[in-house]
């Protein structure tokens, strides 16, 4: 009989074999405060107890210990080397009020959705991958074998590593056969994946699962659902892929170049210079957010066409001149406007104004259209990429002239509440050397100018927001719910956004929304006026625009 009972053994580790006596409480039976002698030896044979009659195996237990310790310290040792980078549950608070958007729908990836039963269809879809992406380069099957194989002792030299990656409590439990079974399956299912999106190839088990394709672009890029980049790496190293013999790409710059197309089309593979160096990157989830915050610091606003200045400026003319029937009436009608309805009594000074309200203080909304340093991409794949739902630049924002905000066009869809939810559970988790609050700050930005249908309508008559690709009045109320579900989990960024990229747009907005005369020009229309006047707006400017030219031709005759 082994027993291990109490840590007065341990000093037995640490002295030279001989023969001594130690106290020992039973770990069974009873609790009493009775012990039993137990005689122990450091020598190879071990020693019978006192009245207990127990045997202790010293040496076997004490090698065991040993391993126990030294497999324990080296994985905390790599645990708290990549705690920016570890992959972890999504926190209760945020789960809450959005709890789809955190978990796949179709396969699960890593350790922390492994169980769920109801993924089971692409548990098939995983193994029918791991035959194909081996059969690219050994059609014979009898060869495959020795492929697995090798796969396997590629996860295995790293598992400590890529265990390491996750929590404890949600990996110290699996046993390492199943934990490298797991990464295999997993990475090369995604290594087969990224490699059919890039050849068009079809994959028709996949179109065979109800909404596979959308679904699988999702469950991607959760934050639940990753895998150590490094795995994904050691894999492609150990595939033969014909397909790319001749592109003379190391294995990490094809798979980054893989990954990156599928993210973001060809304008992705083409921005590697500007993203963390392939073994810097933790996760696909990871370089997706590299990608998008790389694409807003490259991006510039397209010239002013010097053509199009007298036509500009015509049509600035034009809008003063509907405006001045509205500037004359502020004078009469503010004074006698209640208190409490006053722009003071909706907005304090760290508000930031509604897209309906800073519409009225003649701010124009614009959608960013392509502009960078590099040439113009190249199309993206049929049905579009993962970070295509974000717009040509996504997270551009550019106030220009203190009146004109350019916003990146965002479309609402299948796939965008949980993109953005989970970019922001990444940035949320990481640390802000790793990732910056980039895209929490454009959420708070966005989820603030909608506040009301009316704001969502502003925005998508702006193009700035598309609805599953129409423009109706039906899809506002859509677009408001959306964003109230995306601006909760914004929050947390609200405490730094005067440390963002858009602190300077919000200083500017929010001085323009306490400006005397747009405070009190915003009141008069809020107030006052509803959508008929624009006509008469609209007809009273053309008199008066006629009137002044009669005045004017008449003056010139006398």
């Amino acid at each position: 009989m082994m027993i291990s009972a109490c840590h007065s053994l341990l000093p037995s580790m640490l002295h030279p074999p001989y023969l001594y006596n130690t106290w020992c409480p039973r770990m069974h039976g009873d609790r009493s405060p009775n012990y039993s002698a137990a005689h122990v030896t450091l020598g190879g044979q071990p020693a019978m107890a006192g009245d207990g009659g127990i045997t202790v195996h010293v040496e076997w237990l004490a090698r065991r210990l040993a391993q126990q310790q030294e497999d324990a310290a080296a994985t905390e040792q790599h645990r708290i080397m990549v705690t920016t980078h570890r992959v972890s549950r999504v926190p209760a608070h945020l789960r809450a009020t959005n709890p789809d958007a955190y978990t796949p729908g179709l396969v699960a990836i890593g350790p922390l959705h492994a169980k769920d039963g109801r993924l089971r269809a692409g548990s098939r879809l995983k193994m029918a991958y791991l035959n194909s992406l081996i059969s690219r380069g050994h059609p014979d099957a009898s060869g495959h074998l020795a492929v697995i194989q090798g796969y396997v002792r590629l996860v295995a030299a790293r598992e400590r590593e890529a265990r390491a990656m996750y929590a404890a409590e949600d990996v110290d439990d699996l046993p390492a056969d199943d934990f490298i079974q797991m990464l295999v399956l997993d990475g090369c299912f995604i290594l087969e994946h990224l490699v059919n999106f890039a050849t068009g190839r079809e994959e028709p088990s996949l179109h065979a699962v109800p909404f596979g394709p959308a679904q699988l672009s999702v469950d991607l890029v959760l934050a639940e659902n990753q895998i150590p980049f490094f795995v994904l790496a050691d894999l492609i190293g150990g595939t033969r892929l014909p397909e790319f013999d001749t592109t003379g790409f190391d294995p990490l710059n094809l798979l980054m170049k893989l990954a990156l197309y599928y993210l973001a089309g060809e304008k992705g593979r083409d921005m590697t210079d500007a993203l963390p160096p392939p073994g810097d990157v933790c996760h696909i989830l990871h370089l997706l957010h590299s990608t998008v915050a790389a694409a807003r610091t490259r991006w510039e606003p397209p010239p002013r066409i010097q053509d199009g200045a007298p036509l500009e400026m015509m049509q600035e003319a034009a809008r003063l001149l509907r405006r001045l029937p509205l500037l004359l009436l502020v004078p009469l009608l503010y004074p006698i406007l209640p208190e409490e309805r006053r722009w003071r009594a909706s907005y304090g000074r760290e508000d930031l104004p509604s897209a309906t309200d800073l519409k009225r203080m003649w701010v124009r909304f614009r959608k960013v259209r392509s502009g960078s340093k590099s040439a113009a991409p190249a199309p993206a794949p049929a049905g579009g990429t993962i970070a295509s739902v974000l717009g040509p630049v996504p997270l551009a924002v550019k106030l220009a002239h203190e009146d004109r905000l350019r916003l990146p066009q965002l479309r609402v869809e299948q796939r965008t509440l949980p993109l953005l939810l989970n970019l922001m559970a990444f940035e949320q988790s990481a640390d802000q050397l790793l990732a910056a609050a980039d895209v929490s700050a454009y959420v708070w930005l966005m989820a603030k100018l909608v506040q009301s249908p009316e704001d969502a309508g502003v925005l998508v008559a702006a193009e700035v927001v598309v609805h599953g690709g129409a423009a109706g009045g039906e899809s506002k109320e859509d677009v408001e719910r959306f964003f109230r579900r995306v601006g909760a989990a914004s929050e947390a960024a609200g405490e730094e956004l005067d440390k963002s990229y858009l602190g300077e747009t919000l200083r500017k907005l929010r001085e323009r929304s306490q400006h005397p005369l747009f405070m009190m020009w915003a009141d008069v229309q809020r107030n006052y006026f509803t959508v008929p006047w624009a006509v008469v707006a609209e007809f009273v400017a053309f008199i008066t625009f006629i009137s002044t030219i009669l005045q004017t031709y008449g003056s010139f005759k006398h």
